[in-house]
């Protein structure tokens, strides 16, 4: 602009010089002429630079508005308008809706025994509400209240055939049908990140709803302890804590089956695991439980009795071997009251998995079972074992081979004998069909006898796949 306003003034200038210049230098008229035209260009210079100082001027204010512009700190804040009534500002989460009817919390509270918590203040990590049941917690600042866990269900479907005939104490026509043999409904939750819940409700075949499985695991306390408190699955052997739907065969082996019942121990109690300090820094664990003797078959617990608590205690090594197999072993034992005293109960057991590829997996269990109480037959003992050897031979196909030897409860002498073929098929992770042909020896009133199982069983949500 300054340039600008010069070049014209400069124009004018010279129109102005050149017109006397050309009237003639010599008359006298033209040089009165000329001191009133340079008058006249003083008064118009002095006008250009007033001029000048009023741009330069105009010029500095436009440069102090462009700096205020770009500094934030400059511009005034502008108090943002109200929201309109009913309207919730950009950013402010929107307010939990009033539930009609029935809520999600009040159809759980429902299905759980005692009473359920309500919403307070907190939430916590891998499983549990605080301190109590149920499925409405604590929460954190800015965390829902009310949150919904995994949960899962489990189907397992069966069919058996027999040629067990009346008269023999182990005929029963209802067995030698279509069953539901087992739904579940498993609810997971972390409740902190010190802290986990579950909650399995199951339906048995021929039994109403019942709590399976309800119990808190605390996974991060000193010393790498970790504590279960609850109804649980407690560690004895390589299968106990291996749900029946999960086993890699249709039902328990009867060496275990007949003295700690079909479902293996699943009881009230308290477990503490932990790593075992060693010189050679070995991956050796020690499970220790404290529970309620409350299975019948394995310690035929009495009202009355003093001494009410079974214990239950399990050491463990594993490690690889070589580049592609790996060990476990270890040796399980539990005590705990009996009809004329104490009942023992020890369990050793070794698994070894060779995997020469991807696609191919060998998996060898063994585990033995010796039974120490009053009324089991042959002086108080009672010995048994099985040993399954399965193949994992193409993705989605497994083969096995189960040897079960027992010595049956009440029988004075002499163990039976199963031989069982076993072939699976995982249609996807999360359903699976299963046949199974077993032979079974006899002893004492029971004669020789012959199964055939076939089974079919699905998962669905957040569960772990079928094993």
């Amino acid at each position: 602009m300054r340039h600008c306003v010069t070049l014209v003034m400069l124009a004018l200038l010279l129109a102005t010089c050149v017109s006397p210049l050309e009237a003639g230098e010599g008359d006298a008229a033209a040089s009165k002429e000329n001191l009133k035209l340079k008058r006249q260009v003083r008064e118009l210079r002095a006008q250009m630079h007033e001029m000048q100082k009023r741009f330069d001027a105009i010029e500095a204010q436009v440069h102090a508005s462009s700096a205020a512009v770009a500094s934030p700190a400059a511009v005034p804040a502008v108090a943002a308008p109200a929201p309109p009534p009913g309207v919730v500002p950009a950013g402010v989460p929107l307010p939990a809706p009033t539930p009609h009817g029935r809520t999600v919390g009040e159809a759980v509270k429902g299905l759980l025994p005692g009473p359920v918590t309500g919403p307070t203040t907190w939430r916590v990590g891998p499983g549990a509400p605080e301190p109590g049941r149920g499925v409405i917690v604590p929460s954190i600042e800015g965390v829902p209240k009310v949150f919904i866990p995994d949960i899962g269900a489990v189907g397992d479907f069966t069919l058996r055939q027999s040629d067990l005939r009346p008269g023999d104490p182990r005929y029963n026509p209802a067995d030698d049908q279509f069953r539901v043999r087992d739904g579940q409904i498993i609810l997971f939750s972390p409740i902190d990140p010190y802290t986990n819940a579950q909650i399995s409700i199951d339906k048995p075949d021929r039994d109403g709803f019942d709590i399976e499985e309800a119990f808190l695991v605390f996974n991060k306390l000193p010393w790498d302890l970790s504590v279960r408190a609850g109804q649980y699955r407690p560690r004895f052997g390589l299968i106990n804590e291996t749900d029946t739907f999960q086993l890699p065969m249709i039902d328990r082996p009867q060496a275990l089956a007949q003295y700690i019942g079909d479902d293996g121990f699943v009881t009230p109690g308290v477990n503490v695991t932990a790593y075992v300090p060693n010189p050679w820094d070995a991956a050796l664990k020690a499970d220790l439980n404290m529970v309620t003797g409350h299975n019948t078959q394995a310690f035929n617990h009495h009202a009355g009795q003093t001494f009410d608590f079974a214990y239950i205690g399990t050491l463990a090594y594993s490690r690889d071997i070589f580049r592609s197999s790996a060990l476990s072993v270890g040796v399980s034992a539990a005590g705990g009251p009996g009809p004329g005293g104490q009942t023992y109960l020890q369990d050793p057991f070794v698994q070894v998995q060779y995997v020469p590829s991807q696609r191919q997996i060998w998996t060898w269990n063994l585990e033995a079972l010796l039974a120490e109480r009053q009324g089991v037959g042959d002086h108080g003992l009672k010995a048994s074992f099985y040993s399954l050897i399965e193949y994992n031979f193409w993705l989605r196909y497994h083969a096995g081979l189960l040897v079960d030897v027992f010595d049956r409860p009440g029988v004075p002498s002499g163990s039976e004998v199963g031989i069982s073929p076993i072939f699976t098929y995982f249609v996807s992770d999360n359903t699976r069909l299963r046949l199974q042909y077993a032979h079974q020896t006899g002893s004492g009133p029971d004669r020789a006898a012959d199964f055939f199982f076939t089974q079919a069983t699905f998962s669905l949500g957040n569960l772990k796949p079928l094993e």
